[in-house]
């Protein structure tokens, strides 16, 4: 085959590929948000151990299936030292993000820490700014907007409401959200260099390497759970990790950290409605009311963006169609 028609097929592999990408995050935001439920479940391990449990899962999976990958040269190491760097640096901040955040869902309700975490994309768009020289897009600008108007509204109630103990939660929760958001960031750098899987494997390994450390050094119970509360550590592990988490590192390929993180925002919507159900918590009416604007932020900040970007990738397979 032709360079020409090689460059042909790669560019309308890249086309359904950004067709993909919706589909790809959507699922990414859904399995994120059981994380909250599965560590309300399994409370009686504590936050230190449900967040090593959590990524123990997620490094043995991502790992096996990377060394599998490398084994039939299907993908490759970082050859850079700064890959190894970034890929240390944000697996400690991922570490850090889930301890503080599980341990702030042992002071707060499900709501009021989803929403607080759910702040990231606030945080993550000045980080781009500063880090990646990532700019908004006119939508991403209004997405944000209206969604932390929603965020406001959800959160502001439980905050006034609220006491020194779940004060103390909501600042655990906001650490999370910082956390996450310089995850994001540094995900986005990395991900220009390799793959999702071996992106995921290198700093979930980090991370599940620096929660155990921290086991071991502060000596939480590790074992003697019931049945179910193994279960729900092995499902926090499995759903929210395995599949949101790698999920949300292959779209960061594809999107920008604010898109990615805008799109994140969904996640306390998807905990508070699952809420209900499973936990017996039923939505305030801040998330009555915020709900919809989250929502509506999601579809501003990743409709008008997606077409966009939609309209790149066809133009450039009719552009090299049109040069051979």
């Amino acid at each position: 085959m032709s360079a020409a028609g090689t460059a042909t097929i790669a560019s309308m592999s890249d086309a359904l590929t950004s067709r993909r990408a919706p589909f790809v995050l959507s699922i990414g935001v859904t399995a994120v948000g059981f994380a909250a439920i599965f560590v309300r479940l399994a409370d009686e391990a504590s936050p230190l151990t449900e967040a090593a449990y959590r990524m123990l899962i997620g490094a043995g999976v991502l790992a096996a299936y990377s060394a599998v990958q490398l084994a039939r040269g299907r993908d490759v190491l970082p050859r850079r030292r700064e890959q190894w760097v970034i890929a240390g640096f944000i697996g400690v901040l991922l570490a850090g993000h889930f301890w503080s955040w599980f341990a702030s869902l042992d002071r707060t309700s499900v709501g009021s820490s989803v929403v607080i975490v759910a702040m990231q994309p606030l945080l993550a768009g000045l980080l781009g700014v500063i880090f990646l020289r990532e700019w908004p897009a006119q939508n991403e600008v209004w997405g944000v907007a209206l969604a932390a108007v929603g965020l406001a509204v959800i959160g502001g109630r439980d905050l006034v409401a609220g006491g020194t103990g779940e004060l103390a939660g909501d600042g655990l929760a906001l650490l999370g959200a910082l956390l996450a958001s310089g995850y994001l960031v540094g995900g986005r750098k990395l991900r220009g260099d390799m793959s999702a899987a071996m992106c995921s494997s290198l700093s979930y390994t980090v991370a599940a390497a620096a929660l155990w450390m921290l086991c071991g050094i502060l000596q939480p119970q590790i074992g003697g759970f019931a049945l179910d509360t193994w279960s729900y550590l092995l499902l926090l592990g499995l759903v929210p990790q395995v599949i949101g988490h790698t999920s949300l590192n292959w779209a960061l390929g594809h999107y920008r950290a604010v898109t990615v993180s805008l799109a994140i925002i969904g996640e306390p919507i998807i905990a508070t409605a699952l809420a209900i159900p499973i936990l017996g918590e039923w939505p305030t009416t801040g998330v009555i009311v915020g709900g919809p604007l989250i929502l509506l932020g999601i579809a501003v900040g990743m409709g008008i963006g997606s077409r966009q970007r939609g309209r790149r990738v066809v133009a450039a397979v009719v552009q090299q169609g049109v040069s051979e």
